[in-house]
């Protein structure tokens, strides 16, 4: 019995190592350095302007990431035209005018009152406070028809920063509960405050949250809100002049089918962002020379030619699961792109079994492989070993600290339970190196190690098949916080 058991092990040693010495030969010869790094060279070029969501020129990007789709003989989904999935991505500029009147006191917008989320209001009602807005104060507060004052965070510990996280939670259980308006109080450093109003008094990108209740955040560091509210029946807000455009988004995706009659109706997802930051208000010298465009080698360009590399590769030798390459727009906006093909995917979720992202930041180690959320998935084998045929090694995450997982395109599909790491180039550590690049001028091709580059292509490929190939559905480590979804999606 243990004869036999070793002669099984042994053979799927032998087969994988046959499989992966296979797919490097192919590779060698399907994507020599000239071919496979054409699309960087085009992507990050200056002729595209850094490719941001709103400039004319992140249309180039996706007309040619879809023609080399077109070019390989992808199939296209029922949904996508031209390889496109087209929506509508709508800012909103801050409104010219606006108050909050609780009491005898009068928050003013711009100055200490904040509009979060939502468009023009005007109303007057019944005002409460439910201190820091939990689950358990909202639902033993009377919050139906009333504007609801609730304190920043989670409690008197929670940072300014982290301050944020906590209010869409929030926001949705008065949605349910029949509140007509949230107002958040600020009670940290007027020093903070003046950086967040900054932020605020900027365009932004228009959110579900937008459609709902109103959300607003006032600088209470006084503390005289709550007593305010005790002695009045009602609070008055009024906001107007805000302005909404659109602007039109591509993600671009084909698949090709798998070569197993039965695992072809599953589907692994291979995606990495096309778009970039564009041009900054003002040239800056870098490394010697007058720029003003944020070229994004690193920051996507890499990625996208990595997922077109991929699909010139699959489309040659398909692996036993069919294979899904999109590459998102607007992810440097708020994961837009991702968010939306969550939403509205173009092939059912549950057939979308795993999903590999590649992102990146920049590198300072050329000897390994970044890979955000190794350790949280059963395929952790499959990206190790093809790695490790090109002479990386793949770590995990350097600084969970950081929330990487959650801040790329991979989280869209992750909520949905669908396993989904991020391939990224090597990073030891957050330093100087990875600052020096990251969302920098400085992000060019000039200054990319090319022979790395190839490695980390042709490792994502590699790894992508592995998987493909492999015949155990890929799924969530136990306990991981994305496990329940996984079940619920998978019927598991």
């Amino acid at each position: 019995m243990r004869q036999a058991i070793f002669c099984i092990a042994f053979y799927i040693i032998v087969s994988q190592c046959f499989g992966q010495s296979s797919t490097l030969k192919q590779l060698d010869q399907i994507n020599p350095p000239k071919i496979a790094l054409a699309p960087l060279l085009f992507l990050a070029s200056d002729e595209l302007m850094g490719r941001a969501t709103e400039r004319p020129e992140i249309n180039i990007a996706a007309r040619y990431i879809s023609e080399q789709f077109r070019s390989f003989g992808l199939k296209e989904l029922p949904a996508t035209q031209d390889f496109f999935q087209i929506f509508e991505i709508q800012f909103i500029s801050p409104a010219n005018a606006g108050s909050f009147t609780v009491g005898n006191k009068t928050f003013e917008l711009g100055k200490d009152l904040l509009q979060a989320s939502g468009i023009t209001i005007s109303l007057i009602a019944p005002v409460v406070f439910v201190d820091f807005g939990s689950k358990e104060d909202i639902n033993k507060a009377d919050v139906r028809g009333k504007i609801v004052v609730a304190n920043m965070g989670e409690n008197d510990s929670t940072a300014a920063a982290r301050g944020f996280r906590f209010r869409e939670a929030k926001q949705k259980l008065l949605q349910e509960k029949g509140a007509v308006a949230l107002i958040e109080r600020y009670r940290h450093a007027t020093s903070e405050w003046e950086s967040i109003k900054n932020n605020f008094l900027q365009e932004r990108i228009a959110q579900p949250q937008d459609t709902m209740l109103p959300v607003f955040l006032v600088s209470d560091i006084n503390d005289i809100i709550p007593s305010l509210i005790e002695s009045a029946a009602t609070a008055i807000i009024n906001v107007t002049g805000n302005k909404v455009r659109s602007v039109r988004a591509k993600n671009v995706m084909g698949w090709v089918e798998g070569s197993d009659a039965k695992l072809k109706n599953q589907f692994v997802v291979l995606s990495g962002h096309y778009d970039h930051i564009g041009v900054a208000s003002k040239p800056k010298m870098e490394e010697g020379k007058l720029d003003s465009i944020y070229n994004g080698a690193r920051d996507n360009a890499i990625g996208a030619t990595a997922v077109i590399d991929a699909a010139r590769y699959f489309a040659l030798h398909p692996a036993k699961r069919s294979i899904l390459f999109i590459s998102f727009t607007a992810e440097e906006i708020g994961l837009i792109g991702s968010k939306y093909f969550a939403e509205h995917p173009a092939i059912s979720l549950q057939k979308l079994v795993y999903n590999l992202n590649i992102d990146n930041a920049s590198y300072n180690d050329t000897t390994i492989a970044t890979v955000v959320g190794l350790g949280r998935t059963s395929a952790d084998a499959d990206i190790k070993r093809a790695c490790k045929a090109y002479g990386l090694t793949a770590l995990p995450d350097p600084a969970p600290e950081q929330e990487l997982f959650d801040r790329s395109d991979n989280v869209s599909l992750a909520i949905k339970g669908i396993p989904a790491p991020t391939f990224s180039l090597g990073i030891r550590k957050f330093d100087e190196t990875i600052e020096s690049r990251y969302h920098q001028l400085s992000d060019e091709v000039g200054n990319f190690d090319l022979k790395y580059a190839m490695k980390i292509i042709n490792s994502f490929i590699l790894a992508a098949k592995n998987i493909a190939n492999n015949g155990e559905q890929p799924s969530w480590i136990k306990g991981d916080k994305y496990e329940a979804a996984w079940k619920d999606l998978y019927h598991r």
